[in-house]
């Protein structure tokens, strides 16, 4: 079998299963490379490993590699009942560190540095419930509700509180909107790599140091403050999208 095609029938599957946008690119990414120094689909571990290690990066995009592998021949052996080479393959290591967060000093000066109308309300918007890089692109402007917005997360939509501050910083940015929604840029509607863009750069200006500056360490802030001042992991997996 053409490792393209079954790549081409996963990548099916996924957006089939209303997997979002970016989960489809993230897969594709870390497979088409694969596809091309695999042409036929191994049915043994040897040549995956071989692929596995001409991975450059960290340990995290190599262990990224692996696990959109994992999936893949698992999604391929099922359909097809055919033997799993990947269960012969044990994962890279990976070093064991702590997640980046932000304290609330940051936050607040993270806060201060953002001016513009539309910044602003990217960085409050992921500061008030942890939501995606990828759902922020998607918020349309009638899915801000009067305590909640509707996004498209990694599974499908889902709706997630926010606050009066919040959505007045939405609508305020949305009224501006030529279109459905709510965030642009100067092509159209926002992307991914500008909210990052967009998120490093208030980042740096406030002075906030580490590796991993962008909109998943807000996210990582979320999720710990919330636990901190007493939510229940069940209801933050809920609005994080993890349920």
């Amino acid at each position: 079998m053409r490792t393209e095609l079954a790549l081409r029938e996963f990548i099916a599957s996924r957006t089939a299963a209303n997997l979002s946008p970016a989960t489809i690119e993230w897969y594709e990414d870390r497979l088409l490379p694969f596809a091309k120094s695999c042409p036929t689909l191994p049915r043994r571990p040897e040549p995956i490993e071989m692929f596995l290690a001409t991975v450059h990066g960290s340990p995290e995009t190599k262990f990224d590699v692996y696990r959109a592998l994992k999936t893949f021949f698992r999604f391929i052996s099922s359909r097809h009942r055919i033997p799993n080479p990947m269960d012969a393959i044990k994962p890279p290591r990976r070093p064991k560190t702590l997640m980046a967060t932000l304290e609330p000093n940051e936050l607040m000066r993270l806060l201060e540095s953002a001016q513009d109308p539309r910044d602003r309300a990217i960085l409050t918007l992921i500061m008030d419930n942890g939501v995606r890089a990828g759902e922020v692109c998607s918020l349309l402007k009638h899915n801000i509700k009067q305590e909640t917005i509707v996004v498209r997360g990694k599974t499908g939509w889902r709706e997630v509180p926010i606050s009066d501050e919040t959505r007045r910083l939405l609508l305020q940015v949305a009224a501006d909107s030529p279109d459905d929604y709510v965030f642009h840029g100067h092509k159209g509607p926002i992307t991914r790599h500008l909210i990052y863009a967009i998120v490093r750069r208030h980042m740096e200006k406030a002075g906030i140091k580490g590796p991993k500056l962008g909109p998943h360490r807000i996210r990582h802030a979320f999720g710990k403050n919330y636990l901190v001042e007493g939510g229940d992991l069940r209801s933050l997996q809920e609005i994080m999208g993890h349920a």
